[in-house]
C-alpha cells in the first residue's frame, strides 16, 4: 500500500503527483512528526521499564515497630573494569550495594536504621512469624561498602556512562532538530517551486497569445490576397 493511500485512510488527502500541494505536504510532515515522536516516546518508556526491573520495599521503625514507608524501583549496573554490581534507585537517585537477600523474584527489602544506614533484610518463616515481623539482616559491613561504592561510581561509572545515561534524550533532541530542518527545507523549496512554475505558466500564456495574434495576421493576409486553403 502506498504512503498516499495510508494517509487517505486516516483522513489526510495527499496528491503525490502534484507540485502545488503545499498544504498536503505540511499535513504529511506533521503526521510523520507526531508518529515519530510517539514511537520515540513509547520506545523510551519500554526501555526504561525494562531497565528498572528491581522492586525495592523500604521499612523504618515507627513507634517501636518496623513498618513499610515507601517503595522504589532500581536497575542493576556493573562498574566498568570491575565485577562489582550495584543498584541505582529510580526515585531517590542514589546507589546502593547489590543486595544478597531476595524476598521474591526481583523483590528486595531494605530497613533504614536510626543512623540512616540502609540494611538489606528478609523474613523468617512467615507461617511461624505471622503476628510479628522479625527480621535478619545482611552482616556485610554496609557502611564501608557504601563508601567504597561511591568512590568507584565516581571514578569508573559516572565519567564513562553519562552518554549512555542520557542517550534517549539526546536521540530525541536530534530527531526533533532534524525534522525541523526538513520542515524548513520543504517549506522553502515549495515556495521556490510555486514561484518558478507560476512565472513559467505566465510566460507560456503570453507565448500562446502572441502565437494567436500571428495566426490571425496570417489569416488576414491570406484573405486579402485571395489565397484560399485547400479543402
Amino acid at each position: 500500500m502506498a504512503v498516499g493511500d495510508i494517509l487517505k485512510d486516516i483522513g489526510i488527502n495527499v496528491d503525490l503527483g502534484g507540485l502545488f500541494g503545499f498544504t498536503n505536504i505540511i499535513q504529511a510532515f506533521i503526521f510523520f512528526l507526531v508518529a515519530g515522536l510517539l514511537v520515540g516516546a513509547i520506545t523510551f518508556y519500554v526501555a526504561n521499564k525494562r531497565q528498572y526491573n528491581k522492586k525495592i520495599e523500604i521499612f523504618e521503625e515507627v513507634n517501636g515497630k518496623a513498618i513499610p514507608v515507601g517503595s522504589d524501583k532500581a536497575r542493576e549496573i556493573v562498574l566498568p573494569g570491575t565485577s562489582i554490581r550495584a543498584f541505582f534507585l529510580q526515585k531517590r537517585k542514589f546507589y546502593i550495594p547489590r543486595p544478597s537477600i531476595q524476598t521474591g523474584v526481583g523483590h528486595y527489602w531494605y530497613f533504614i536504621r536510626r543512623d540512616g544506614e540502609w540494611i538489606n533484610i528478609g523474613l523468617k518463616n512467615l507461617n511461624q512469624e505471622m503476628n510479628e515481623l522479625k527480621i535478619h539482616y545482611d552482616h556485610t559491613d554496609m557502611r564501608m561498602s557504601n563508601a567504597s561504592l561511591k568512590k568507584l561510581i565516581e571514578r569508573n561509572y559516572k565519567k564513562l556512562n553519562w552518554l549512555k545515561e542520557y542517550a534517549p534524550f539526546i536521540a530525541m533532541g536530534m530527531l526533533i532538530f532534524m525534522l525541523g530542518i526538513v520542515a524548513f527545507l520543504v517549506v522553502n523549496e515549495s515556495k521556490d517551486l510555486s514561484g518558478a512554475f507560476s512565472s513559467t505558466a505566465d510566460s507560456f500564456s503570453e507565448s500562446i497569445d502572441v502565437f494567436n495574434e500571428i495566426l490571425l495576421s496570417m489569416d488576414n493576409i491570406c484573405s486579402q490576397s485571395g489565397i484560399r486553403g485547400v479543402t
